[in-house]
């Protein structure tokens, strides 16, 4: 199970980190299940404690180990070389260049920036998922294998589009990040989900308090570097903070 794979990444950190033990990681050995933690869409969560736990534990291991994608994407390049050069040599001089200069630091950015706000914002709320949102980390830890994002593919305007829709994703929670608070007291009052005002003003001033530390994070350069194409933790109920404030509300 996926709870599995995290906790056992974030005990094989601590044991590097705590005694030097020389460990191969063998990402089959730990399972490649990705089970879902939460159902989200509108439903409560399985558990909100374990969700949180969860989070921060790949945070570790995210922050810690995010340096490593620098060496790791060098080695990548020269391995997978790039596909638009057909000379071997050519192409793994390419990829190494390309990791070296490219995908090694903006990874290691991504992946440690990623698991700083994870780390951190443990107890937040956040999107369903980052389908669409953003470029992605080609694996979900940095000793796993996986494909690569390329902005090239399926062509240039398409793959430049995860990063504006990123920059507004996070804008409209930074600015807009208020309205959860009348939108869930208004379920609340509603009835929606078996909920009441209380549990409404509660998870107005979580939900709000947590798109304002994504959205700020999206915004002020977040946008430009990889993240997590899955979420971990209690994702927020609508796409957009004033969504449940209309007669139809969006879901994500």
């Amino acid at each position: 199970m996926r709870n599995a794979r995290i906790w056992t990444a974030g005990l094989l950190v601590l044991s590097l980190a705590g005694c030097g033990t020389k460990v191969s990681l063998d990402a089959g050995s730990m399972g490649g299940g990705r089970a879902a933690i939460y159902e989200n869409e509108g439903r409560p969560a399985k558990s909100i404690g374990m969700g949180m736990a969860n989070k921060a534990a790949r945070g570790f291991v995210d922050t810690l180990t995010g340096w490593i994608e620098w060496p790791m994407q060098t080695w990548k390049g020269y391995e997978h070389g790039v596909s638009f050069i057909k000379n071997e040599a050519g192409s793994k001089t390419v990829g190494v260049l390309k990791g070296l200069i490219l995908s090694g630091p903006g990874y290691a950015i991504g992946r440690t920036g990623s698991g700083l706000g994870e780390l951190f914002g443990f107890w937040t709320a956040n999107r369903p998922d980052n389908n669409g949102i953003g470029s992605t980390l080609d694996a979900e830890f940095v000793w796993d294998e996986g494909k690569a994002y390329s902005m090239f593919e399926p062509s240039l305007e398409e793959g430049l589009k995860p990063y504006g829709r990123k920059f507004v994703h996070g804008v409209a929670n930074a600015v807009g990040g208020i309205c959860e608070i009348p939108s869930q007291i208004k379920k609340g009052a509603n009835g929606t989900g078996g909920a009441n005002v209380g549990t409404g003003i509660v998870k107005g001033f979580w939900f709000f308090l947590s798109r304002e530390w994504v959205g700020w994070g999206d915004t002020f350069g977040g946008f430009l570097f990889p993240n997590h194409n899955d979420t971990v933790g209690r994702g927020w109920e609508e796409k957009w903070a004033w969504s449940a404030l209309t007669d139809a509300p969006a879901k994500k």
